[in-house]
């Protein structure tokens, strides 16, 4: 019996989602639980598994569209299955890809379908009288750069023509302007993208911000480190695992910092729940530490990189990324000396970290040359005074320099 292959709700809230790219193509096996197809909500990228095994067929939506959630977009045969002969397609299907009975992505292939053709004689096969099988989106775009579709050969399934192929002839068919400057490229908004845009200007807007940095010798944070790696400690914390761990005990003392305004006041978070800022293509994602201040080094090291390894691979889901109290954004591992980040809001602050390199700086009664490290505390002059996160910046100094695990 065939299986739904239905647009998923990946929070509560979710609406619609909008299909990345297919990982399988049409006709092709696939196994359950192995990727299918990649999703986009409005805050991480999220490969999908395969629910069943055997065929994937009857594929109705392309890369770029944007699907309401519990919508079927295709259907998994089992061995030995075959569609109907006879097309029983969705009017949102048949407005999406109208394909003629027998052709495409229709129900009117059997299972034993031939390969998807090549892309020679994809004008051929997306075709019907004068219409062009396309996605959403790159009907918009043609339409938007005056791109005739039916002169593209797709790269879609099917031969379908989806937004890349749309920008790639824009750039080739629109004539260069008057003056300078010259377009090189148009690049579209990710949902991804369009979301962290809009969240930090209107946190800019509305947050008034205020920075405060200090300077913190990482000398005995170096030396735990290299004793971890002498006795061949399996899993070692890293640079930002002392980070995390020093900003969420640090929060303890000091719960002002751990909050978030609103109309009806200010919420206060018993929880300390510790985003941990990761750098996509797509645009930036915070997967989430729950309940920070209570994990040893260890642990937060083992969660850290269990987090860092599933944004990477596109396999967070929103329980991973929501509920964060205060957020950690590191970029020494890039060479960065020293940044200033915008608060993630409804948070009410957000530290930034720049590399650990050596400089001359006084150390006691002498000059020396020391492992430095400069943060930068931004916060929200709303909730936050000036002198509390001063003591708060302190205290987390204070505990990376004397770190205890």
């Amino acid at each position: 019996m065939a299986t739904e292959v239905i647009m998923p709700a990946l929070g509560m809230a979710q609406e619609k989602g909008t299909l990345v790219n297919w990982l399988k193509a049409e006709g092709e096996a696939v196994k359950k639980g192995e990727p299918l197809m990649e999703v986009e909500t409005d805050k991480a990228a999220v490969e999908i598994e395969a629910p069943a095994s055997g065929i994937l067929a009857n594929v109705t939506a392309l890369a770029g569209d944007e699907i309401p959630v519990g919508q079927k977009i295709a259907v998994i045969l089992a061995p030995g299955e075959a569609l109907p002969t006879e097309r029983k397609a969705t009017p949102a299907a048949l407005h999406q890809h109208p394909l003629p009975q027998g052709e495409g992505t229709g129900e009117g292939r059997p299972a034993t379908s031939t390969p998807t053709p090549p892309a020679e004689s994809a004008a051929q096969t997306r075709h019907v009288g004068e219409r062009v099988l396309a996605s959403p989106t790159a009907k918009r775009i043609a339409k938007e750069k005056g791109v005739d579709l039916a002169s593209l050969k797709g790269t879609g399934p099917a031969g379908s023509v989806v937004a890349e192929d749309v920008l790639r002839a824009g750039g080739a068919q629109t004539a260069a302007p008057a003056g300078p400057p010259k377009l090189k490229e148009l690049v579209q908004l990710t949902a991804m993208r369009r979301i962290v845009g809009d969240r930090m200007s209107k946190s800019k807007q509305s947050a008034p911000h205020f920075y405060i940095g200090m300077d913190v010798d990482m000398t005995e944070v170096n030396r735990k480190r290299s004793e971890w790696k002498v006795r061949g400690e399996k899993l070692v914390p890293s640079i930002n695992d002392f980070i995390l761990c020093a900003s969420a005990r640090a929060l303890r003392d000091f719960p002002s910092l751990n909050a978030a305004f609103t109309a009806q006041g200010i919420q206060i978070f018993s929880d300390i729940n510790i985003g941990m800022a990761v750098a996509l293509e797509e645009g930036l994602v915070a997967p989430v530490i729950r309940n920070a201040d209570r994990l040893s080094l260890q642990e937060m090291a083992k969660q850290s990189r269990e987090l860092a390894e599933k944004a990477q691979k596109k396999k967070l889901f929103p329980l991973d990324y929501e509920g964060g109290t205060f957020t950690v954004s590191n970029l020494g591992m890039l060479g960065v000396d020293s940044f200033v980040a915008i608060i993630n809001p409804p948070q009410c602050a957000i530290l930034a970290v720049g590399r650990v390199a050596p400089r001359v700086v006084p150390h006691g009664e002498e000059i020396a040359i020391r492992p430095m490290m400069t943060v930068t505390l931004s916060a929200d002059h709303r909730i936050v005074d000036g002198a509390i996160a001063a003591r708060f910046l302190r205290l987390v100094k204070e505990l990376l320099e004397k770190p205890v695990s």
